[in-house]
């Protein structure tokens, strides 16, 4: 389930939603579990369940594989292997904000077919405008009201 489906606000559901659920399944692939605890999300009830879907951020793949098999050889090569660009593919799959998700199945395609080709791809880190956005609840640092100092803050 997307954010916005979890969200039930009457939003078209397009395209974008199917994205998140590929990247759900990416994700899965990558580490052997889902990007949130699934006994955590069937003991917290329907309406709690949504909010985390809509909410929380799962942690990166890679990051998910270090917290659950700390210290095996076989996790850590795991882990260099998808650390960077798989990576960001998957967290731009699983992004709140469907606007910032790919389009399309084919833009995944696109990127997992440049990422084997050792070519750079489209999914990077959010970048430091996103960042201050999630911690400021919705406003950019640089560009709502917590303007200069905000960016101050986000700057260092």
């Amino acid at each position: 389930m997307s954010p916005e489906q979890a969200e039930m606000s009457g939003l078209d559901i397009d395209t974008r939603s199917d994205i998140y659920s590929l990247g759900v399944l990416l994700y899965e692939l990558l580490t052997g579990s889902t990007p949130f605890d699934t006994k955590e999300l069937l003991k917290s009830g329907l309406d709690e369940m949504r909010k985390i879907i809509r909410e929380r951020e799962p942690v990166r793949p890679s990051t998910r594989l270090t917290t659950q098999e700390r210290g095996k050889a076989e996790s850590r090569k795991q882990k260099a292997e998808i650390e960077a660009d798989l990576d960001w593919i998957v967290m731009k799959c699983l992004e709140k904000d469907r606007t910032r998700r790919y389009e399309t199945a084919n833009g995944v395609a696109q990127d997992i077919e440049r990422h084997l080709k050792n070519e750079p791809v489209v999914a990077r880190p959010p970048s430091v405008g996103i960042g201050c956005k999630r911690v400021f609840g919705g406003t950019s640092c640089i560009h709502g009201p917590p303007g200069w100092l905000g960016w101050r803050w986000c700057w260092g």
